[in-house]
């Protein structure tokens, strides 16, 4: 059940430790501390909470710091597209003027003063502000990114410099600070900063240097980028989202291959024959073991000169015959197993790995048992937003390796504030007996925790209107 693991490889290793969101869409003002009791990170983190509550605002909240990473990359392409140095081939059926107005309206709503208007706390007068703590191959880091109802007007990086943490970047709007030691040559910080003069407010340092990276020749940037920086790079971009709708895996190993992150359909090139074919036999092995009536996992394979195009077959079990079941016939719980292992064997390769409404098309104990085959195995860190109250059984479960400290919970203060409490929060002592699923649901000190509703809630009247 789990050798499909072994065809990933694991890369820099980054976990966050705390966020800290100031006027962030529902968060007024919230700090979230994700480190563990005895390691410096939480391999596993699980957001509880009613619909509504705040649960796909925080996956937001980390998929944010990705989106204004990419904001000069769109300038850029629109740019290429405007001088015709990005010209679609001559069979393409994207026309030049259609892309530019696809280059456009993603500009538009991809920019930094989108990202503004889609996340600042409606009515708020105050600046939106996020804060994450991180740690990359043990090294602790920190980066903030702050703004007002238009721009970018503060910016503050911290990493690993030589041996100790230390400040890499800081702009407001009155200074620009870089550390001379993050770059290798006067002549690539000179240029920085005139890029910055330029362009920072509305694109952050990061997606400047990002995109002056992919201005430049290979040789010049692994000469002119220090080691420290160039791993906080590469693992701020190797983060995976899987969030409402939208499934990123920026810079991740499965990219390297079409094959491993298109499980279901695809083309590869034949050289990738033995390697879908074990991906098949693991496959095989995986659903075979997770359901019943699934006898065996295949590929249809269709060989077309240097290609081959391939098809996921489920052969099921139905009364007294075995029929041969094209995977997308099959129903969105067994096909949501499928789209998350791709992320889930990401988590396991040492990636960190966001994903909102985990396991909500699948039966509970489904999504319970698919956590559990993964969790003891995770060298990344794996932060989910569910509903799923199954999976608090499977704490202190010796079998499961899920620590109950990985348990958030959205709630409302007295000031009826939001706020966000792991369960050492709320119990001082974590019992190896407790099941939290049952504390959850009926103890008091979780009634802040959980959904309330009025005991007379009449809906006969907007039933008549029906009847007329």
């Amino acid at each position: 059940k789990t050798g499909i693991m072994l065809l990933y490889i694991r890369r820099e290793a980054y976990m966050f430790t705390e966020i800290h969101l100031k006027n962030f869409k529902l968060y007024r003002d919230v700090r979230i501390d994700l480190r563990s009791r005895k390691l410096p990170y939480k391999p596993i983190i699980m957001f509880y909470g009613e619909s509504g509550s705040g649960k796909t605002t925080i996956a937001q909240a980390f998929y944010t710091l990705q989106r204004t990473m990419k904001t000069m990359e769109l300038k850029g392409m629109l740019k290429d597209l405007l001088d015709k140095k990005l010209v679609p081939p001559e069979d393409s059926l994207v026309k030049p003027e259609a892309l530019l107005s696809f280059l456009k309206t993603s500009l538009e709503n991809d920019g930094i003063e989108s990202i503004i208007r889609e996340s600042k706390t409606i009515g708020s007068d105050e600046n939106m502000s996020l804060e994450y703590e991180f740690v990359i191959d043990g090294k602790p880091g920190s980066y903030l990114i702050e703004m007002d109802d238009s721009c970018i007007i503060r910016e503050r990086l911290e990493y690993c410099i030589n041996k100790n943490r230390g400040c890499y970047v800081e702009i407001d709007e009155d200074h620009t600070y870089i550390n001379e030691k993050i770059f290798e040559t006067k002549e690539f910080i000179d240029d920085m900063n005139e890029q910055i003069e330029m362009y920072w407010g509305k694109h952050s340092f990061l997606s400047i240097l990002l995109y002056q990276m992919s201005e430049k020749a290979d040789t010049y940037i692994n000469s002119s980028i220090s080691m420290n920086l160039m791993n906080l790079l590469i693992a701020f971009q190797n983060i995976a989202y899987d969030i409402s709708g939208v499934a990123i895996k920026n810079g991740s190993s499965i990219e390297d291959s079409k094959l491993l992150s298109n499980l279901e359909k695809g083309e590869v090139s034949k050289a990738e024959k033995s390697k879908l074919q074990r991906v098949e036999e693991l496959l095989s092995d995986f659903f075979t073991s997770m359901f019943k009536d699934v006898k065996k996992v295949y590929y249809e394979i269709d060989e077309q000169k240097n290609k081959l195009k391939y098809r996921l077959f489920f052969t099921k079990q139905i009364g007294d015959y075995r029929y041969n079941i094209p995977f997308g016939k099959e129903s969105r719980g067994t096909r949501e197993v499928l789209n998350l292992l791709p992320f889930l064997m990401e988590a396991v390769s040492g990636k960190t790995v966001i994903i909102d409404e985990f396991g909500i098309g699948m039966h509970d104990l489904l999504a319970a048992k698919l956590l559990e085959i993964v969790a003891g195995q995770i060298e990344g860190q794996l932060i989910i937003m569910t509903h799923n109250t199954m999976i608090m059984d499977r704490m202190n479960d010796e079998h499961t390796k899920i620590n109950p400290e990985a348990l958030y919970f959205i709630g409302r203060d007295q000031e009826n504030k939001k706020v966000v409490q792991c369960v050492t929060d709320i119990e001082a002592r974590l019992h190896p007996n407790y099941n939290y699923r049952n504390r959850y649901i009926t103890n008091p000190l979780y009634k802040e925790m959980r959904p309330e509703f009025t005991d007379n809630i009449d809906v006969s009247e907007l039933a008549a209107l029906y009847k007329a």
